[in-house]
């Protein structure tokens, strides 16, 4: 697996990588049209993450596989700096352990205090494969990577 920073010119693979993850689970193609609308991944939303170098993607011989589209924001929670993870998407859960873990490591190293993420039927994992994450009441997944 090659994991890096996802770049603009990486926006048509993340396109065609969600279309088709889409392709396969919605039959209609109206829906799947109106579906994309309103995606995380629609155009406008990944011109705002991949300019700001903190989202990442895992490629095997240069496909895509899964990513991550992340941002860090300050001063919420009481916390200093926060990574937020707005969208993960993934083939295999392998995938998506390592782009958890890659976020997790990135924001420690970055010096941020936590990843946050939706508790969602994507990210549930999180809470059985990371022990240190925590279900905050506000629906959220809480991976903290520094110590307070």
């Amino acid at each position: 697996m090659d994991t890096r920073i996802l770049l603009e010119k990486d926006k048509d693979s993340i396109t065609e990588f969600e279309k088709e993850r889409l392709h396969k689970s919605v039959q209609d193609p109206m829906e799947r049209e109106m579906k994309a609308w309103d995606a995380r991944w629609r155009p406008e939303a990944l011109d705002h993450y991949l300019p700001q170098g903190w989202s990442f993607g895992v490629f095997e011989d240069a496909k895509l596989v899964g990513y991550f589209l992340g941002q860090p924001y300050i001063f919420h929670r009481g916390l200093t700096q926060t990574l937020w993870v707005e969208h993960l998407s993934y083939t295999s859960p392998a995938v998506a352990k390592h782009l958890i873990d890659t976020a997790h490591k990135w924001a420690r190293d970055k010096h941020l205090q936590t990843v946050l993420l939706e508790n969602l039927s994507e990210t549930s994992f999180v809470m059985e494969e990371f022990p240190k994450a925590m279900l905050l009441r506000d629906g959220l997944i809480e991976l903290r990577s520094a110590k307070f």
